[in-house]
């Protein structure tokens, strides 16, 4: 059926859901349920029947939270505060799906968004190294060349390197714009790249002379100055920005909108960016289209196109650009015109002035304030886990509601409601619980927190008559969380929601967690939890940056070291590795040593002690180790117990204790021992050892003793240094083209280039050490990074992190400390050589260079130590793990 050309359907008489929704498919479903099982004792289902009934009353319950569960997200997540309710629990638009400048189209857009630049264009900076493979060096210079041999003599070209030009506005400075393109640039510059050069674009002088027959009652003026602005825009076009909303009205989806940088004045249209080339040639019928398409225009009578310093009166249809430049209008060209038989004479003056308001507009246009703003959801208030008792639906007649029994009613009667009152709490427990966890999503789906309970539970008492049926502590808080805290596994149930969120920003860290329980077995749970947490919290921050490098340029010492100015992939190749401070900083004096000792019966065997920043000893462990490797596992787990148990926690228990103890007490992983002249110290023990007089219970021990009024501030301290200062890992990533000479040929510098072997001038090797690698060097002192496993691990994560172009060379270096203040650490080294290195970088110095190429090409990997499997003799303790098998243990790649 259609009325007129609109067709429309009907309203539908089937209206079932077969959902929770359908109270109709529940009634249905329940009564066959109760047939199928209790057939051969009940036979009546009909309406009539009390337990039909009951039935249809939690069948109505069940569409309620049906209902509730169907709300849009921003209802279940809302929580009183309209402005951040959103931000609360989720990463916005804003912050994930911008990022920082990527592609070529991305650095247009960015640098275009800079007041006075109209448009701007990157092409590839070309620099020549030349290779004298007989004697391993390379040079700017080709008369290095001179005297060898043709299969002596190589050369490549740098890659990675960018020139930009720039288009500016009328009466705009390059020098004052070019410093923010190189600050703009740097801000947002990508791995192994770097901005060499930026110029302004040079005009090709274009000559256009018409004669032109206009309307008798036309403004030949205002006519003049649109066809030399037309023409002007069809040299070099304008580009203009648009409000979110205007994007959307040009078709674009959200998610193609917010692609890319995102700039100040509003959004660019891309299709519109690429098409904005550089002209190379300028056609004659173009011009004339341009002209005749100006209102009040009747036709050309006459037109030349020639370039300005070409002489010649008969001019050329197509006129070509020279490479680089842009065509310009220049002061020769000549517009006439005609009214019929009639020439006009034109104000040029008037054509100027017109011209300039047409600029103005333009310009004004251009940067005008935009929205930019994202359409987010308006929530609705719902109180999402209130709930009433099922009682308030039955008829009055069962005396369970709200009225209950007349007073008439027998005792017999009274006894029978309340345990009908007691049957139907059972009901109510369950969908009240229902109905809290609903209330809870907000909390359990947040990206920022985590939740340290996943079940939850609510007394029923809107009727108020509860104290007849069930006990007095039924209403209280602490009664109804342990009604469900036996079953909570919570860390169980929060790593299965983390690992939902992750999914719906495709990550994963299944080989994390898997790694992690292999090394350190079940202990780890919580560490692996905090990881994605924390991995999650941080999406935000560092997602837009991923593909980002340091920003070198022009920065103060204090945003180069001991700094988050790291490039994108070392963050997230931190996060997702579990270190917490991604960070460049001095990680050569680790606060752990492994020191070697011959215990008493002879055997070689190792212990370890954590010092603070004053190099004293705050933890020592209690037990002779086998192997490295052992002692590794013991010092994570202590890191791990210590970690784990809240501060809050440890201070509470102080605060609420009363009086000196007089024994030894426990708090958490936290051992607190007795001296016999009344002082206190304290031990890490393992609370997964039940016996207290097992060998593995006390894992380490402070031997410092205090007075009780200065113990619980030294134990607090304690917890303090391990949560923020104890982090000894980290990596540093020195991108090869940074390390290249100056291109100054007056530098005063010496030159250095990084050393080349000779086998990669070879046929089919690759000699350039600098175009898109990068030198990745680790720690190969710490507790994790020490253990094999953990360095295969770290080694595949940092190759596939990298982008697919970019070729890594991996160092591990730094030798375990062994309280040896004297021993020479090439970690220590490198960083010294690394800071002089960027400090330089920075101002645009050299002087570090040759020290800083000196020290990046002595680098020789650290591999962890260890002794040939032998099968026929090797237990399977956990000294196997310090055991090497050919073909089969990875010690590192280079």
């Amino acid at each position: 059926m259609t009325r007129g050309t609109t067709p429309y359907d009907p309203i539908s008489k089937n209206v079932r859901g077969n959902d929770d929704l359908d109270f109709q498919f529940l009634r249905e479903k329940g009564i066959s349920m109760i047939r199928e099982m209790s057939h051969s004792l009940w036979t009546d289902y009909n309406t009539h029947d009390p337990g039909i009934t009951l039935l249809e009353v939690l069948s109505y319950a069940i569409t309620d939270l049906g209902y509730r569960l169907s709300l849009p997200v921003q209802d279940l997540i809302f929580d009183g505060d309209k402005r951040n309710f959103l931000s609360d629990h989720f990463h916005l638009a804003p912050d994930v799906l911008p990022c920082k400048a990527l592609t070529e189209l991305d650095y247009r857009m960015l640098f275009i968004d800079l007041k006075g630049v109209r448009n701007c264009w990157l092409h590839p900076y070309t620099k020549t190294v030349y290779a004298d493979c007989k004697n391993h060096i390379l040079s700017y210079q080709p008369d290095i060349w001179e005297g060898l041999a043709q299969k002596d003599r190589q050369s490549f070209e740098l890659k990675g390197l960018y020139h930009i030009l720039l288009d500016l506005e009328p009466g705009v400075s390059l020098a004052a714009i070019k410093k923010q393109v190189f600050r703009l640039y740097h801000a947002h510059r990508n791995l192994c790249e770097d901005l060499v050069e930026v110029s302004e674009v040079l005009p090709h002088q274009i000559q256009v002379c018409a004669v032109i027959d206009v309307a008798p009652e036309s403004d030949e003026e205002q006519i003049s100055a649109t066809i030399q602005w037309n023409i002007e825009q069809y040299f070099a076009p304008d580009l203009r920005f648009y409000s979110f909303r205007e994007m959307l009205e040009k078709g674009y989806p959200t998610d193609q909108i917010v692609e890319g940088p995102l700039l100040k004045h509003g959004f660019l249209d891309p299709e519109e960016v690429k098409q904005t080339t550089l002209r190379t040639e300028v056609r004659q019928s173009d011009i004339i289209q341009l002209i005749m398409n100006v209102p009040g225009v009747n036709f050309v009578r006459d037109i030349r196109i020639n370039t300005c310093d070409e002489s010649g009166d008969n001019g050329a249809w197509v006129v070509p650009i020279d490479p680089g430049k842009k065509p310009k209008l220049c002061d020769s060209s000549k517009f006439n015109f005609y009214k019929g038989l009639l020439p006009v004479n034109v104000d040029e003056d008037r054509v100027r002035t017109i011209k300039n308001e047409l600029q103005n507009e333009q310009y004004r246009k251009q940067y005008e304030e935009r929205s930019k703003t994202y359409p987010f959801p308006q929530p609705e208030s719902y109180a999402l886990g209130e709930f009433f008792s099922v009682r308030n639906d039955f008829p009055e007649v069962y005396g369970v509601g709200p009225i209950g029994l007349p007073e008439s009613a027998s005792v017999e009667q009274k006894a029978k409601v309340k345990q009908f009152k007691a049957y139907l709490t059972f009901f109510d427990q369950i969908l009240a619980s229902y109905f809290k966890h609903v209330s809870q999503v907000k909390s359990l789906l947040s990206v920022f927190t985590t939740a340290e309970k996943t079940y939850f539970s609510q007394a029923v008492t809107d009727i108020g008559d509860q104290e007849g049926f069930l006990p007095d502590m039924y209403a209280d808080e602490s009664f109804q969380e342990s009604l469900l805290s036996p079953f909570d596994q919570a860390n169980a149930r929060n790593q299965k929601i983390k690992d939902h969120l992750l999914a719906r920003f495709a990550e994963k860290f299944s080989d994390y967690a898997f790694l992690m329980k292999k090394i350190y077995g079940s202990g780890v749970n919580q560490q692996v939890l905090d990881t994605k947490a924390h991995f999650l919290k941080e999406y935000g921050s560092f997602s837009s940056s991923r593909a980002t490098a340091m920003n070198y340029y022009r920065q103060p010492i204090e945003n180069l070291w001991n700094t988050t100015n790291t490039s994108g992939f070392e963050r997230r190749v931190a996060l997702l590795a579990g270190v917490r401070k991604f960070m460049r900083k001095n990680l050569a004096r680790s606060f752990v040593e492994i020191y070697p000792l011959t215990n008493a019966e002879g055997n070689a065997v190792y212990r370890w002690r954590i010092r603070d920043q004053r190099r004293s000893v705050l933890l020592s462990s209690t037990d002779d180790y086998p192997s490295r490797t052992a002692a590794h596992q013991e010092i994570y787990l202590t890191i791990q117990l210590v970690k784990a148990f809240p501060k809050e926690a440890l201070e509470r228990y102080f605060q609420d204790l009363e009086g000196i103890p007089e024994d030894v007490f426990s708090v958490g992983c936290f051992r607190v021992t007795l001296s016999p002249s009344g002082r206190f110290s304290f031990s890490i023990v393992d609370p997964s050892v039940q016996d207290a007089a097992s060998p593995d219970y006390i894992i380490a021990s402070q031997y410092r003793y205090y007075s009780f009024p200065n113990f619980p501030a030294a134990l607090l301290a304690f917890k303090d240094f391990m949560d923020l200062e104890f982090d000894d890992e980290g990596m540093f990533l020195v991108e090869n083209i940074l390390t290249r000479p100056d291109f100054n040929p007056e530098g005063g510098e010496e030159k250095t280039f990084l050393p080349f072997c000779e086998a990669d001038c070879k046929p089919g090797s690759c000699l350039d050490p600098y175009s898109f690698r990068v030198t990745v060097v680790l720690p190969g002192n710490t507790f994790r990074f020490a253990d094999r496993d953990f360095r295969d691990y770290l080694e595949n994560l940092i190759r596939e992190e990298l982008p697919a172009h970019v070729l890594a060379k991996i160092c591990w270096i730094g030798k375990p400390q062994t309280g040896n203040q004297d021993q020479p650490d090439q970690l220590a080294q490198f960083e010294e050589a690394y800071r002089d290195f960027l400090v330089g970088l920075s101002q645009g110095s050299y002087s570090a260079h040759k020290a800083f190429i000196q020290t990046l090409a002595e680098l020789r990997s650290i591999y962890p130590t260890g002794t040939l499997y032998n099968c026929e003799k090797e237990d399977e303790s956990n000294a196997l793990r310090d055991t090497i098998i050919i073909g089969r243990t990875n010690l590192g790649t280079i």
